[in-house]
């Protein structure tokens, strides 16, 4: 799948503790000390040396991720950006959840779905480990957000209709601990709803650059849905449904190929007037292959 392979013998697999033996990168965009690996038994792709949860507590209260891209958006500039994603998380909780039902978000960010879920008359809580997302995010809503290690052994947090992850679980280093205690929160035939990029994107085995801006040291899993339907199921998850979601459009496809550099400013950047037909069939097509960018898993 990808152009550079290696061969290693000596890490182990956090999902099946299978051997981490194929290399698919010596390096992430923002650490030359962090490596992306395959397993050999169940095939899932992982970062390696996986950080401590000392090391990410520090990388996510400075808000690293996005300060290693050099990107330090307003509330409102993050608002425009993220307004597309958001919409379409909003009326897909909305749909799978009862009205004025219980909601968790873990990873909850800025705030901004929080805000939404709250005029939709839903009891929503948010969690974010970021101390400045947290700070920026009660001048966005007046949800409560909470500073919660979910991979804690004592949580009380109560029972949930809904739990949702947007682009979480790929940074959850101990998953096993992490899926087990969310689970017990859930209501009976409560649902997850969990977004995350997925490594079997089409893009990635066809555009180097594209494929080594993905690698990210805060990324610590590359899900396809093969991985994370295994996952989920060891895990007690039932009724597993994925979903392939097309988030980027041809423009940015193009971008690049042609710059062969994101759009950090505008990266749901589509051709509209003129091309809505073009651009609907090539994000239906990646969708349905579940070849898409990313893709929405909801598990019971």
């Amino acid at each position: 799948m990808c152009s550079k392979i290696g061969y290693m013998r000596k890490f182990k697999c956090i999902i099946c503790n299978g051997n981490l033996k194929f290399i698919i990168s010596n390096h992430v965009r923002d650490s030359k000390n962090h490596k992306v690996i395959r397993c050999s038994k169940c095939k899932h792709v992982q970062l390696n040396p996986v950080p401590s949860m000392e090391e990410d507590k520090i990388f996510y209260d400075n808000n690293l991720q996005e300060k290693n891209i050099h990107y330090n958006g307003s509330i409102k500039e993050n608002r425009k950006k993220g307004l597309s994603d958001l919409s379409r998380r909003v009326e897909f909780v909305s749909k799978i959840t009862p009205k004025n039902g219980k909601i968790l978000e873990i990873g909850s960010g800025y705030g901004f779905c929080l805000e939404q879920m709250i005029k939709k008359n839903y009891d929503i809580v948010g969690i974010e480990v970021s101390k400045e997302r947290r700070v920026i995010s009660k001048k966005v809503t007046k949800a409560k957000v909470l500073d919660v290690n979910i991979m804690s052994d004592e949580i009380n947090l109560g029972k949930f209709h809904s739990i949702v992850l947007f682009h979480v679980l790929e940074h959850i280093s101990n998953l096993e601990q992490f899926l087990q205690n969310m689970r017990q929160m859930l209501y009976q035939n409560g649902n997850v709803v969990i977004e995350v990029p997925n490594f079997d994107d089409y893009q990635i085995p066809i555009n180097y650059e594209y494929k080594e801006w993905n690698l990210q040291r805060a990324h610590i899993h590359y899900f396809n849905p093969k991985t994370i339907k295994f996952i989920l199921q060891k895990n007690g998850f039932k009724k597993i449904n994925i979903f392939g979601v097309q988030r980027y459009g041809m423009g940015n496809m193009f971008n690049w190929k042609i710059n062969q550099k994101p759009q950090l400013e505008n990266p749901l950047f589509a051709f509209k007037e003129g091309y809505t037909e073009i651009e609907k069939n090539y994000k239906n097509f990646l969708e349905k292959n579940l070849i898409s960018d990313t893709i929405i898993i909801v598990g019971k």
